[in-house]
């Protein structure tokens, strides 16, 4: 497995555009850039592969992989999918501990939007849904991983973090309430308006 700092480092590069679709990912370069070698770097663009953030081409090598309208709709339809089950599991399953988790990260967005970071607050409001997966349980998460850099990306193309964030605020709360309908609703709705605002984007 690569080193978590690293290939955290490198994703955060991608997802707040600093590395954009079709830019090369040398690992020579990214090593230098990082100050560190080779070896994680190499294995951390391979988890990346694997997230769905990059992809090998034969004629350039390993570069940050875009995705389209399709793509998108695709994903937004996998992640409804499993909407339900994932409120359904966190009210049944997760502590308050657990739900402590959400509030960090709904923390560290609002700390980028009062500093006026607009790509971290993406980054942030990306994060919240990759650890509502997690707290729906290591089955949920591992069903979720193949997609989850693929939404991570999508997430972060959406333009107003602030109106995202205030969504994830809604969400968490509901969840802390353990009102399963009241959640499903407001994660329903915010996935439909959030697919809405970057499929609008990509078109």
């Amino acid at each position: 497995m690569a080193d978590q700092s690293v290939r955290d480092r490198i994703r955060d590069l991608v997802l707040t555009g600093d590395l954009r679709p079709g830019d090369r990912l040398v690992e020579r370069r990214l090593a230098e850039r990082l100050g560190v070698s080779r070896i994680p770097v190499r294995e951390a663009l391979r988890e990346l592969v694997h997230e769905g953030l990059a992809e090998e081409r034969a004629t350039r090598g390993m570069v940050v992989r875009g995705l389209d309208r399709d793509d998108v709709d695709a994903l937004f339809d996998v992640r409804g999918a499993l909407e339900d089950l994932i409120c359904e599991r966190i009210i049944s399953h997760a502590s308050e501990v657990d739900l402590d988790r959400l509030d960090d990260v709904l923390g560290r967005a609002r700390d980028a939007l009062r500093r006026g970071t607009a790509d971290e607050a993406r980054v942030r409001n990306a994060e919240f849904h990759v650890v509502l997966a997690e707290l729906a349980g290591p089955v949920v998460a591992a069903v979720m991983e193949p997609v989850a850099g693929r939404m991570r990306w999508v997430l972060t193309r959406h333009e107003d973090p602030a109106e995202m964030h205030r969504a994830h605020v809604r969400i968490a709360r509901e969840l802390r309430r353990r009102d399963l309908e009241t959640a499903r609703h407001e994660l329903r709705l915010h996935l439909l308006e959030s697919q809405a605002e970057v499929g609008a984007r990509l078109s």
